[in-house]
């Protein structure tokens, strides 16, 4: 019995599979394979990764069951068992069985690479319409049976690979969902209508898989309970489907919630653990092991949930991306060097799923980097000095410093930065898991920290050989009439904790702090308007902003888009739009927040005044994300 988690550590069954834990992580598309969806020696290496980390059971990538463009791997061609056979290999060679998601992704395939967008019927998520998403064209019905043999051929292929399971994705928005989903499925046939016709489809799909698996072959099905979109799939009939799915033989429910147009239960608005009440549900009402997965952020709610019995296996899949030897460090009773998944999605979703480039993670900068070891011992060790002691400059710090250089970090106020205000907002407060594990990391890794301000001076009598400046952006300050008036303040001073009298409030720029500042000054009980100069509130191309915009909804924020601060009259915004029409809104605060802008006067200084190498990274240069500052650290670290 493991000491620190004892119902994480053991051992479980599914069918007649034995694991080792009660650990799975769980299928994410990569994007690391070749355009033809054929397997990569990336894939395989991914694969022996996430074994190594110490999950009892590896779903990886998910292949799709037809040739078609996808962020997963091919099992629709007897071509790829090879390939696959090396991935299966490289999963139970690392220590975890090995277990291949069948995926096709129905009305979402434009969204992860397809080029045929096909689907239950002529039905879209309208949001992504209005962006210019295609509409699926209906399936025919000889095309649904070609289908279902081609889920069990794909299945007797994962088999043959060497794949100790295989599991259908019939949740998340994909084809079985859509056909499974009141709203998605508006057919006239056999395979739309009622419950038992809009559940045919997956049936058949179990059926001719244990026929040409075999009934002892296992089998799971992952399954949105609740697919959270307005008159789609809901908890009643995913409980009555699972009975079925029982009976046909299934031998696992995967259970999660939502689809990918609703990701934004993914992100800090929602708790952690939020689907574990919904498997629960289903796990009430079946006799087969129950997998949950879905915002499980630390190894003790892992173990409560087991702990508690609401599920037989916890998944983990952007945990896995922040830190692939989550399992492993917990189970050595490590927890404090877990590397934590802050749920920004800009890694994994932005940088990944919605660039079609391969997976990203903004806390683990050697994610899928498989060229050289994450850490290379220098064979020339300098004196560094790195100046600022936000996420860039302390990912530089450590990094430098497990390679073997003689590193002092100087951090003027507090560690963690902009961070801390970051972390400020209730639903992002994974980043002080963050900001926790740099301080642990530093002082284990015995970094010299200085809580003093670095001065040319300083750095000049350090003699340093590299200095990594790593100081952030600062306030962009607007310059317009009345701008000094007592009602003005900065949105950094704001949820710094700045008293904000009155009960109106106006916030000037509508990204994401901006956001962030109103939906605090709504919590205080103010009525709040955002005023953004550009025609769209929460312009940028993010997985995030559908959370935001709820959020803002929900709190009842009024936006102006098209028009810009003017002045300020006493207890008065002036705005104007681009025609030069005017609105005069009454407040008590005015509240700026126009983003950051670099600053790197302190980079030209040392430039010219020092002989050291001077490399500037993250928000001092260009003002990006936290994700950006955590890669520019390492890199700037790395190439010392």
């Amino acid at each position: 019995m493991n000491k620190y988690y004892p119902n994480m550590f053991k051992k479980g069954k599914i069918g007649n599979l034995v694991l080792k834990n009660r650990t799975i992580r769980n299928s994410m598309g990569t994007y690391l394979c070749n355009t033809d969806c054929s397997v990569t020696l990336n894939n395989v290496k991914a694969a022996a990764e996430a074994a190594k980390g110490g999950v009892g059971l590896v779903f990886m990538d998910n292949a799709v069951v037809i040739k078609m463009r996808h962020m997963g791997v091919d099992a629709s061609s007897d071509l790829h068992i090879p390939g696959l056979a090396l991935m299966a290999d490289a999963i139970k060679q690392n220590g975890a069985a090995a277990g291949m998601q069948l995926s096709h992704p129905g009305r979402d395939s434009g969204f992860v690479g397809g080029d045929d967008i096909a689907a239950a019927s002529r039905m879209q998520v309208e949001e992504w319409f209005q962006m210019g998403a295609v509409v699926p064209r209906e399936l025919p019905l000889e095309e649904v049976k070609e289908l279902v043999c081609a889920y069990g051929d794909a299945a007797r292929r994962v088999k043959q690979a060497g794949f100790d399971i295989v599991e259908v994705m019939a949740g998340a928005g994909c084809l079985p969902a859509n056909f499974l989903s009141p709203r998605d499925n508006q057919r006239r046939d056999m395979y739309g209508g009622s419950f038992y016709n809009r559940i045919r489809f997956l049936v058949e799909i179990v059926r001719d898989i244990k026929a040409k698996c075999g009934r002892d072959f296992p089998l799971s099905i992952k399954l949105s309970v609740d697919d959270f979109e307005e008159g789609g799939i809901r908890a009643d009939e995913t409980i009555e489907l699972c009975k079925v799915l029982e009976k046909e033989g299934v031998d696992m429910l995967n259970l999660v919630c939502g689809t990918h147009a609703t990701t934004y239960t993914q992100t800090g608005f929602w708790p952690e653990g939020i689907y574990v009440p919904y498997a629960y549900q289903v796990k009430e009402q079946v006799n087969i092991p129950v997998l949950v997965t879905g915002n499980l952020q630390t190894p003790e709610l892992c173990e409560q949930i087991l702990a508690e019995g609401k599920a037989d296996f916890v998944g983990l899949a952007r945990t896995q991306l922040a830190d692939p030897y989550f399992v492993k460090k917990a189970k050595e009773g490590r927890r404090e060097d877990i590397v934590p998944c802050i749920r920004c999605m800009i890694g994994c979703n932005d940088k990944g799923l919605l660039a079609g480039t391969p997976i990203h993670c903004a806390v683990n900068p050697t994610l899928y980097k498989y060229d050289e070891p994450k850490i290379v011992p220098t064979d020339a060790p300098k004196k560094v000095a790195v100046i600022g002691g936000g996420p860039g400059g302390m990912e530089a710090a450590l990094t430098a410093t497990q390679r073997g250089h003689d590193v002092t970090l100087y951090e003027k106020r507090a560690l963690g930065g902009i961070m801390i205000e970051a972390a400020a907002p209730e639903y992002k407060h994974d980043i002080y898991r963050l900001i926790d594990y740099y301080k642990v990391q530093l002082e284990k890794n015995n970094v010299n920290v200085v809580m003093e301000e670095a001065t040319v001076e300083m750095m000049k009598a350090g003699n340093y050989d590299t200095i990594i400046v790593a100081i952030g952006g600062k306030v962009r300050e607007l310059d317009v009439p009345g701008i000094e008036d007592n009602i003005v303040s900065y949105a950094m001073d704001v949820i710094n904790g700045k008293p904000t009298p009155g009960n109106r409030a106006v916030v000037i720029g509508g990204g994401i702090t901006g956001a962030e500042t109103a939906l605090e000054l709504a919590e205080a009980g103010k009525e709040v308007t955002i005023v953004e100069m550009m025609d769209r509130f929460l312009g940028v191309h993010s997985a995030v902003v559908p959370a935001y915009m709820m959020a803002v909804h929900k709190a009842g924020i009024k936006i102006i888009t098209g028009k810009r601060l003017e002045r300020v009259d006493p207890g008065t915004a002036v705005l104007v739009d681009r025609f030069g029409g005017r609105e005069f809104i009454e407040t008590d605060n005015i509240v700026i927040s126009a983003g950051f802008v670099p600053q790197m006067n302190i980079v030209e200084q040392l430039e010219a005044e020092t002989e050291a190498e001077v490399i500037p990274v993250g928000d001092c240069k260009k003002v990006r994300q936290i994700y950006d500052a955590i890669h520019e650290g390492y890199i700037a670290a790395k190439c010392i």
